[in-house]
């Protein structure tokens, strides 16, 4: 399918909470004590604080998350914390399977870490035009909501610490571990205009492994309901693509740890999932096709439906450990597959039914798996140098990654002649089998030059089998002018290697009216007009911060950020016409004969463009005891983000004769202006007695997405700044059972509509794909939560 990815930034920011009565404060306790925990990220010194360290970083606990009333990991996160933004849409396997971004950023740009360890990426390379286009992200959604006890993340580059992908950031899931308690909670939601309709059961409970191990358990199990925000066609079958997929996700998790003896400990952690989903695609009507017989079958038209069965899982088990003289150490394997199989149904192969006379319906179009295997071996340790503030802190370390990924072939008549409608099979020239190899070592030092003055060094080297070496280096850091005010500061290079997915994925899509490859860089197709392969992005990020407490009990921080970046990964602009026939042919694939060649085009990743992206981040807390009134947390805080193209590398020849740029009005906007440059929030969540409420007002800046609804005609995609309203009720029933009412839009606020003679020829798409505060209105929300 030629398709146009709804894009939603959905964007508000941390609610924390202040307790007055004895009940409020124990629930308030996490949030208020966010600044004052001991961090893992960013940093591999013990006893580290979030409230003193050298770099940016955000801790959302679970109380934050679960306040947010959302079901999943994605949506909780890009509802506290300002610089995370998500899809809330997206069409074929980007509705299936979402990507985000952190600072306007593009998700291969941001690294995962569960319990520190690297997570496996999805197989599913996001394809649509979007922000997001040509990145195989880490899938949050198939980690169990409530099996994470806190999210730390750090705003900072960070390649050098942690390796390839770290350029935005780095984001670390810190699993539950507690031995005892658990909790047991239903939701039930759905959208005021319709559509949406959510369920949600989880479970989790932390249980004793002898008299000094512990083992955390988790189960979630969510269903969510079609949407349809499409505008009208033109004929009798109506558009039901611009909206949420059907899907269903089921998810375990556990945290297992147990001392073998008073040095050594054996840990495990991991997570499964497994999602069916269904997405709509674009409706044919009658005399779509051209082909009588079809017709016959569907009178009044036919709308295809896009499924994918997925199984996720990883697991992650070592042993750590404490020798003489204080040296850590820890010895860790983790393994994480992602697979998933691809169908098209109620659908039809025009020329199989035409040739062969054969009326199949469903068709099983291919299918996506990778995988990562990683070795670590990390050591660290505080050594006492005379002259120092503090202890010289010393880690170095050793990691092996050997990666898979594949593109499995369709059935042979889901590619025969033209392929299914909407969503051809991959054909056996599309399939790919392939590997590679990374090895890395990294050094990182810290110390209190003076007892004011904080200094860090990290460096990193790294080898890819496929890409070549890079060397990356970080310098941080901090100085306290008094106990109230510190200044801070990082310059750090990083680099992200192009992933097996961005370097092998092909696909051929066909709607009604329109036919479009995407050329694997190394096939005959892209060689053919001129691609080369990809190389590493490489990135240098410089920040300046201000921490402070003003007053007594405000908390103050400001961040100012630069970060530049070469030889960005992105999809060529579209290239039409004969040059397209000819790599199509080239590469051994077909399309539907009888298509207008205007209407045909070709496309391939390629190092496009060097941008800058400044911004800054500043957030402000402050809680307010109203003695017997209760008590309110106060948090604003916010995001600018700009991004400019600094430099377009020239197009290869052949598309250079034809007068073909390498970027196109689209792929600039989805640079550019895709996503909002503003975003601010003031939140307050009041405490008394029973009662917990958290009101939240969130400013989306304007954004702009250029789209081309013909072959040289472009529409600007606008949403106008919006402020947008969340509301959360909590009430305890019982010491124990607790029910939350809420909503997220609580005035069930759109973007602008696009007119109809641009929506007709793009999807039907009524509003923008990147509308940053989404296309489906209100959701609202009860939950009920019983601990135990």
């Amino acid at each position: 399918m030629k398709s146009r990815l709804s894009k939603s930034l959905l964007l508000s920011l941390v609610s924390g909470s202040l307790g007055h009565s004895a009940l409020a404060a124990e629930s308030a306790q996490p949030a208020a004590d966010a600044l004052n925990t001991v961090i893992v990220t960013g940093t591999r010194e013990d006893g580290r604080t979030a409230q003193s360290s050298a770099t940016p970083i955000d801790i959302i606990s679970a109380e934050d998350l679960a306040a947010t009333g959302q079901t999943n990991l994605l949506d909780a996160l890009k509802g506290v914390t300002p610089s995370l933004s998500s899809p809330a849409v997206g069409y074929d396997v980007g509705a299936l399977a979402r990507t985000f971004q952190l600072r306007g950023l593009s998700p291969s740009q941001t690294l995962v870490l569960v319990n520190g360890k690297r997570r496996h990426l999805s197989a599913s390379l996001y394809a649509d035009e979007d922000p997001a286009q040509g990145s195989n992200a880490v899938d949050l959604d198939m980690i169990p909501l409530n099996a994470i006890d806190h999210v730390e993340i750090l705003k900072d580059g960070a390649a050098a610490q942690y390796g390839s992908d770290a350029i935005a950031g780095v984001v670390n899931i810190i699993l539950k571990n507690a031995d005892h308690g658990g909790n047991v909670s239903v939701l039930g939601g759905g959208y005021f205009d319709g559509g949406g309709a959510t369920g949600q059961a989880d479970v989790d409970s932390g249980v004793k492994l002898g008299a000094d191990g512990s083992a955390r358990l988790s189960a979630s199990y969510r269903f969510h309901d079609f949407s349809n925000r499409s505008g009208d066609t033109d004929g009798p079958q109506p558009a039901k693509l611009q909206g949420d997929p059907q899907s269903n996700l089921g998810s375990m998790g556990y945290n297992i740890e147990k001392p073998l003896n008073d040095g050594v400990s054996a840990y495990s952690f991991g997570t499964v999932g497994r999602r069916t989903a269904k997405a709509w695609e674009n409706p044919r009507e009658p005399g779509a096709t051209g082909v009588g017989a079809v017709d016959s079958l569907y009178p009044s038209g036919f709308t295809p439906q896009e499924t994918i069965t997925e199984t996720d899982f990883g697991v992650t088990g070592g042993l750590k450990g404490q020798a003489a003289h204080q040296w850590k150490w820890d010895v860790s394997s983790t393994y994480g597959r992602d697979s998933a199989a691809l169908n098209n149904r109620n659908s039809i192969n025009p020329d199989l039914l035409n040739d062969l006379g054969i009326a199949q319906r469903n068709f099983s179009v291919g299918s996506f798996t990778s995988s990562e295997l990683t070795n670590n071996i990390d050591i660290k340790r505080p050594f006492q140098i005379d002259g120092l503030g503090g202890p010289l802190n010393v880690a170095f370390g050793l990691e092996d990654r050997y990666e898979t990924y594949t593109i499995g072939a369709g059935e042979a008549n889901s590619y025969y002649s033209g392929g299914s409608a909407a969503f051809p099979g991959f054909r056996p020239t599309d399939t790919a089998d392939v590997s590679r190899n990374s090895f890395a070592g990294y050094t990182d030092l810290s110390a209190k030059v003076t007892r004011d003055w904080e200094l860090g060094l990290a460096g990193r080297v790294e080898h890819y089998d496929s890409v070549g070496d890079s060397e990356t280096g970080k310098v941080s850091t901090r100085y306290d002018f008094t106990p109230r005010l510190a200044a801070r500061g990082t310059f750090s290079t990083g680099f992200h290697a192009p992933t097996l997915a961005q370097e092998y994925y092909s696909a051929t899509s066909v709607t009604s009216n329109f036919a479009s490859i995407q050329l694997p860089v190394g096939s005959a197709g892209a060689k053919l007009l001129g691609a080369s392969d990809l190389k590493p992005e490489t990135s240098h990020n410089i920040s300046v911060g201000v921490v402070a407490e003003p007053l007594n009990g405000v908390h103050t921080s400001v961040d100012l950020y630069q970060i530049d970046i070469k030889n960005r990964i992105i999809n060529t602009g579209y290239i039409y016409g004969s040059q397209a026939l000819a790599a199509i042919a080239a590469n051994g694939s077909s399309i539907p004969t009888g298509l207008d060649p205007s209407n045909v085009d070709a496309q391939f990743y390629t190092n496009g463009v060097d941008t800058r992206t400044r911004g800054i981040d500043f957030s402000v807390d402050y809680r307010s005891n109203l003695a017997d009134l209760g008590a309110v947390k106060w948090l604003l805080a916010g995001t600018y983000n700009d991004t400019t193209i600094t430099h377009i590398h020239d197009a290869p020849a052949i598309l250079k004769a034809a007068g073909i740029s390498l970027v196109d009005p689209i792929q600039a906007s989805n640079l550019t202006s895709a996503t909002p440059r503003i975003k601010v929030s003031l939140a307050a969540t009041y405490f008394k007695d029973d009662w917990e409420i958290t009101l939240r007002e969130t400013l989306y800046g304007h954004t702009k997405q250029v789209q081309n609804y013909a072959s040289d005609q472009y529409y600007d995609y606008q949403t106008s700044a919006t402020v947008v309203t969340d509301l959360d009720v909590g009430y305890n029933l019982t010491p124990s059972l607790k029910i939350n009412v809420g909503a997220s839009n609580l005035f069930n606020q759109y973007p602008n509509k696009i007119p109809n003679y641009v929506y007709q020829s793009v999807n039907y798409d009524q509003y923008s794909h990147v509308s940053p505060y989404g296309i489906n209105g209100g959701y609202y929300y009860t939950k009920l939560n019983y601990s135990f």
